[in-house]
């Protein structure tokens, strides 16, 4: 009959002891990358509307009050250019994570065909996923806040009616 090992040289459970002591860094690390990489797709989107927005905000046609256009005038063409870039978002990006306020946009230089059009986008961006939110927003988990800018230059001849 074979002797059996004392405890400090028995082998059995070895693998389940190593998962159980390296699964819980590695699934931090992986729930944290994830929320991370949703924070940067919210950023990169909005960053996109930012830019969408400032375009729309240098071409921006005066409305006409005897024509029924769908331009209502240069704030509401920013913000609708802002909002329809976040649209295949859901308005949000899976689940209500982010929130974008009205851009606005600031028109500087004298001329018509010269100057810079800035708008200013805030965004609100939740962490939703569980441990990897602790991780990218904190201990108290309150909603990340950023504000992207974009700038156009105006380029271009003047043209008289």
């Amino acid at each position: 009959m074979r002797k059996r090992p004392g405890l400090l040289k028995a082998k059995r459970g070895a693998v389940l002891a190593e998962f159980a002591i390296a699964f819980m860094p590695i699934c931090a690390m992986f729930l944290g990358l994830t929320q991370l990489s949703r924070y940067a797709i919210c950023r990169l989107a909005v960053m996109h509307a930012a830019e969408v927005s400032v375009r729309a905000c240098a071409v921006i046609i005066e409305p006409d009050p005897g024509h029924d256009a769908q331009l209502d005038g240069p704030d509401t063409d920013v913000q609708t250019a802002a909002h329809m870039v976040m649209k295949p978002f859901g308005g949000d990006l899976g689940g209500h994570e982010i929130h974008i306020s009205d851009p606005t946009c600031e028109h500087t230089g004298a001329e018509a065909n010269g100057g810079t059009d800035t708008v200013t986008l805030q965004a609100t961006y939740t962490c939703t996923i569980p441990l990897g939110k602790l991780i990218v927003c904190g201990l108290a988990v309150t909603p990340k806040t950023f504000t992207i800018q974009a700038q156009f230059p105006h380029q271009g001849a003047e043209y008289q009616l």
